[in-house]
């Protein structure tokens, strides 16, 4: 009985390795965004890894994560400066509603508030697609809004969840912050990436470093 659970074709052996890959992939995340410029070649590489093990692709997590993140290191820098300006634009807005005009005014922070969303939805996708279609900056910003306008329940899904995590971090945070520190931004990036794979798969994405490898 232990021999076979410990073989290499056994549930047990790949679900020991899918962790221990994600405990890895949890670092190496974590280390390549201390930049903080890093950020967005970090969670594409990040979503490189965590799709490609749902495909059943047994990846090799230190190669194949600094293989996406160098590649794709240009264009993940330039979307993140950018979603991180229009975020600053919309953030200071809500702040200057709220902090430098009558109440009666408070309604003009609304439409900051929806193009924050938009701009969370759009990256939402705009990374992993970044990871795993060869695509301009311009066919990625596009087409980051369209799946997210497509794919309306996963996309508030997403949101939800992710603000429900930031909650629960700003509440209990040396508990969450201990979790997510060892594997819990991986398991949430494999979470995401069960829908993510789907709609990917619609658009004729290969989920495989397979034939990468025999060229």
């Amino acid at each position: 009985m232990a021999s076979s659970f410990f073989s290499p074709k056994s549930t047990g052996t790949r679900l020991l390795t899918a962790i221990c890959n994600l405990i890895i992939v949890n670092f190496l995340f974590l280390t390549t965004c201390i930049p903080i410029f890093t950020i967005g070649a970090s969670i594409t590489a990040l979503y490189r890894i965590t799709i490609a093990i749902l495909a059943g692709d047994n990846p090799a997590v230190l190669r194949d994560y600094f293989k996406s993140f160098r590649d794709n290191f240009l264009k993940a820098t330039a979307l993140e400066l950018l979603y991180a300006a229009l975020l600053a634009f919309f953030g200071f807005e809500i702040y200057m509603v709220n902090t430098m005009m009558d109440p009666k005014y408070s309604w003009a922070q609304y439409p900051a508030y929806f193009f924050v969303a938009a701009i969370f939805a759009s990256a939402c996708y705009a990374f992993p697609l970044l990871a795993w279609f060869e695509e301009t900056f311009k066919q990625i910003l596009k087409n980051s809004l369209l799946i997210a306008l497509s794919n309306i329940p996963v996309t508030i899904m997403f949101i939800v969840i992710t603000g429900i995590l930031l909650f629960l971090t700003y509440q209990f945070t040396v508990i969450m912050m201990s979790g997510l520190m060892f594997i819990g931004i991986a398991v949430i990036a494999l979470f995401y990436s069960l829908f993510l794979k789907r709609i990917f798969e619609k658009f004729g994405a290969n989920i495989s470093f397979k034939e990468e490898e025999e060229k």
